[in-house]
């Protein structure tokens, strides 16, 4: 029986896509014909170390991917209950069998839009040619459609060198670490959100964060006490009495207002006083 072209391209597109990728990372393929997920390849970008006198290739971030043969606007509503629930970053690749390249495009914007605008219905995915969005235009909620847009990260060529697979495996790291961040905080549910490597963030208030701000303080506060107690007892020096009265009184007034703070503050903070105490 002859095979039919459009699947058999498909396949065609994948496998370039996974040797341009496999210089980079390794490549993994959990999809079956049967059991389309969502994205076709799975990766973890790879560092090159010498090691005893040989090279020696180290996993670091990962992510998933999907491969496209257009950068044309296209509906994912298959992909929803997988993306929502992805907690990788997700990339959309597109092959260009023409000059064998494969373009990569981010979705870092997901999880914002996703907290924002809620769990989607219908969802649309547009690549754009723009390496850096604001906020504000990369994603939008219209006729009950989500509407997505994947900046332009990079591209990866047959004809790559040393150097410039280097410059693109410190791109998409970089890239992911930043995704996972932000994957994490909606996770843990703080909401806030890093958008560039410049210091630019969102934080989303709204029906979620509204629920759990205040618990988030709480435990930050904790957090702060543990390092005053630290610096207490490892670097005296660099333990500041101002700043820990400073605290303490923000938690005395929280104490007063809130009845519901967590055991793991009370017992920190009354710990730390009574090292205080007894250092005189």
């Amino acid at each position: 029986m002859p095979h039919l072209a459009i699947p058999r391209l498909g396949w065609e597109n994948e496998h370039l896509a996974t040797y341009l990728l496999s210089q980079i990372a390794f490549v993994a393929n959990p999809v079956t014909v049967a059991d389309d997920i969502g994205f076709d390849l799975l990766c973890a970008l790879f560092e090159p170390r010498s090691v005893e006198g040989r090279k020696r290739l180290f996993p670091l971030r990962s992510f998933a991917i999907q491969i496209k043969s257009s950068d044309a606007r296209f509906r994912a509503d298959s992909m929803i209950d997988y993306l929502k629930g992805l907690e990788l970053p997700f990339f959309l690749g597109v092959i260009a069998r023409s000059d064998l390249s494969l373009s990569i495009y981010s979705g870092e914007f997901l999880p914002m839009m996703v907290t924002h605008l809620g769990p989607p219905s219908r969802l649309g995915l547009r690549p754009v040619q723009q390496r850096t969005l604001s906020i504000g235009d990369s994603y939008r909620l219209s006729r009950g459609t989500h509407e997505l847009k994947l900046p332009y990260v990079l591209q990866l060529t047959a004809g790559d060198d040393a150097s410039t697979r280097d410059e693109n495996r410190k791109a998409l790291s970089d890239l992911c670490s930043r995704m996972h961040a932000n994957i994490s905080t909606r996770v843990s549910k703080e909401y806030i959100y890093q958008l560039d490597d410049r210091g630019s963030y969102q934080i989303q208030a709204g029906p979620g964060s509204v629920t759990t701000f205040r618990r988030n303080l709480y435990l930050r506060l904790a957090e702060v006490f543990y390092n005053l107690e630290w610096l207490l007892k490892n670097r005296p020096m660099e333990f500041d009495q101002s700043e820990y009265e400073l605290y303490d009184d923000l938690y005395e007034t929280l104490s007063t207002m809130h009845d519901d703070l967590p055991d793991v503050l009370h017992t920190i903070r009354g710990r730390l006083r009574n090292r205080l105490a007894a250092t005189g």
